[in-house]
Order: C-alpha cells, then sequence, then structure tokens
C-alpha cells in the first residue's frame, strides 16, 4: 500500500468516526427533546402558571443535566479516539514511506485541554437550550402564546423547526471543529516529535473539497507544503493546521481539510492530491 492510500485509509476512518459521534450526541438530545414533549403534550391549557412553569423548568432542568453528563462523556472519548487517529496517521505514513522509525508521543496537557474545551462546549449547548426553552415557556404562563405555540417553538413541527432542530445542528458541529481539531492537533504534535529523526520531514495541506461553496481560501491551499513549525500561508491568513483554535471559526466551523506528514522520498504533488471528502 503506497503513502497516499494509507493516509486516505485513516482520514476516512477518522470521518466515520466523526460522523458517527455527530449521530451520537444528536440523539442524546434528541431523548431530551422526546421527554419534555411528552411533558408538555400533558399540560393542560388552563395549568399555565407560575407554579407550572417552575415544575417544568425543574424537570426540564434534570433531563438538560443528564444530557450535559452524557453528551461530555461521549465527547470526551471522541476528543481522545480522535487524538490517537491523528498520532497514528504520522506513524503508519512514516513506515509506509519505507523510513522505519521509533519516537514516543505523549499527551501532555494539550490533550486535556481539548477535553476540558469540549466539556465546556456541551455545557454551553445545555444552557443555551435551557435559555431559550424558559424563554417559550414564559411567553405561555404570560398569555403571549398558546400551549400548543409553545411545544411547537420548543419541539418544532411541519411548518417550525423549533428550539432543538438548531440545537441538534449546533450538536453536530461541536463534534466535527473538536474531534478534527484534535485530530490535526495530534498530527501536528507528532511531526514535531518525529522531525527530530526525520529532519526533511514537512506537512502538506489537503483540501477536503466541499461541493457547494468550498472556501476559496482552503482551496488555495490545497497541496501546500510547510516545514512542521511553519503555518500555512494564503494572503492575510495564516494557519498552523485545519481547524487550528487561533484561526477564527469562519475557517474552522464545517472545515474538513487535513494536514498530512509530507517529506521529498514519497510526498504527493499537489496535482496528484485527492480531495477526498465532501467537508471544507
Amino acid at each position: 500500500m503506497d503513502v497516499n492510500a494509507v493516509i486516505e485509509q485513516i482520514l476516512a476512518d477518522k470521518e466515520r468516526k466523526i460522523i458517527s459521534g455527530q449521530e451520537a450526541l444528536e440523539k442524546l438530545l434528541l431523548d431530551v427533546r422526546r421527554q419534555i414533549v411528552a411533558e408538555l403534550a400533558e399540560t393542560p391549557g388552563e395549568s399555565y402558571s407560575a407554579v407550572m412553569l417552575r415544575a417544568h423548568l425543574a424537570s426540564f432542568e434534570g433531563h438538560l443535566a443528564t444530557f450535559d453528563r452524557g453528551g461530555s462523556v461521549l465527547l470526551d472519548e471522541l476528543v481522545v479516539a480522535a487524538w490517537e487517529g491523528g498520532a497514528a496517521l504520522v506513524g503508519d505514513t512514516i513506515r509506509a514511506g519505507g523510513l522505519g522509525m521509533a519516537f514516543g508521543h505523549t499527551t501532555g496537557p494539550v490533550l486535556q485541554t481539548l477535553r476540558d474545551t469540549s466539556a465546556y462546549r456541551i455545557r454551553g449547548l445545555s444552557s443555551d437550550a435551557m435559555t431559550r426553552i424558559r424563554g417559550e415557556l414564559t411567553l405561555g404562563v404570560l398569555g403571549q402564546k398558546t400551549p400548543h405555540q409553545v411545544m411547537s417553538a420548543v419541539a418544532g413541527s411541519l411548518d417550525s423547526p423549533g428550539v432543538f432542530k438548531t440545537l441538534a445542528e449546533r450538536a453536530r458541529v461541536i463534534v466535527g471543529v473538536e474531534m478534527g481539531r484534535a485530530f490535526s492537533q495530534a498530527t501536528q504534535t507528532s511531526m514535531e516529535q518525529a522531525q527530530a529523526s526525520l529532519p526533511e520531514l514537512k506537512k502538506q495541506w489537503w483540501h477536503a473539497g466541499h461541493p457547494k461553496h468550498p472556501r476559496v481560501s482552503h482551496l488555495a491551499l490545497h497541496g501546500q507544503v510547510q516545514p512542521v513549525n511553519k503555518p500555512f500561508l494564503i494572503g492575510s491568513l495564516v494557519i498552523d493546521f485545519p481547524r487550528s483554535p487561533k484561526a477564527p471559526p469562519s475557517e474552522t466551523i464545517r472545515c474538513g481539510c487535513e494536514m498530512v506528514p509530507w517529506h521529498p522520498n514519497w510526498g504527493a504533488k499537489p496535482g496528484a492530491l485527492p480531495i477526498y471528502n465532501q467537508r471544507g
């Protein structure tokens, strides 16, 4: 198996894990939606009062706390798996290129920071959900919305996306960004360690190939090779690696680009590179 084939195999596995993780987190969120819908459906119109509002809020906060715990554990596991995949990308690529070597890969505080950040993202999602649900229930108590309108706003209907539609989309983005960031950061860290034994090792940007609205800047980066410790450059844009925490959200959200090891003995030329998936 040639080097590019090894890289594509690892990246495809990473992409499958991201999709699976997105589906799992979305399922946890929609389980909360079902519980909340069931409780709202049992509330008669005349029961919308301050007392009922407090009862609902306490119950809904409990459901979202359960999501917070489960979602944090899930995303933590996904981030660790992505980190391990990014580290494996370097070692497996080097071996496939016939440059067998041994180097240690330590996680250190960088991985812990990524894990802490992922937990923060989940807490933010839960908090935002509760704020928006509280707002809808308050409108119901004040008589500005009927019980049906409240349920539609919270849970969604055929003509209204509801609170949970937007939250589910955010959950998918969180998984994609946090897992992708951990993967790229681990690749960067591993290449920095490997470079001590392979001074000619560099990094190369692969564009994901978004089918509708590709980022022009990311397309321009496709195939660019840089020293391991230097950022990728396009105009005024400076990015250490795809989904770098230093990059603005406009360059990281739903980005499926990758950074891969490159060596003059086996690194692919830009014209021969694959555009391998559908997020970029």
